[in-house]
């Protein structure tokens, strides 16, 4: 016999408004992802 486990609802917990949170006000220190030389600073990508 298995013994089930009781349902738990995830909670969601507030830490900022949106557009706070995901403000992008500098570039960041690192890339999110490889990029080969000569990469346009454009098309990179930080976080």
């Amino acid at each position: 016999m298995t013994d089930k486990l009781n349902y738990e609802a995830p909670e969601l917990e507030l830490v900022g408004s949106f557009e706070e949170v995901t403000l992008g006000n500098s570039t960041g220190d690192d890339l999110d992802k490889d990029f080969v030389a000569g990469t346009s600073f454009n098309d990179l990508t930080f976080s």
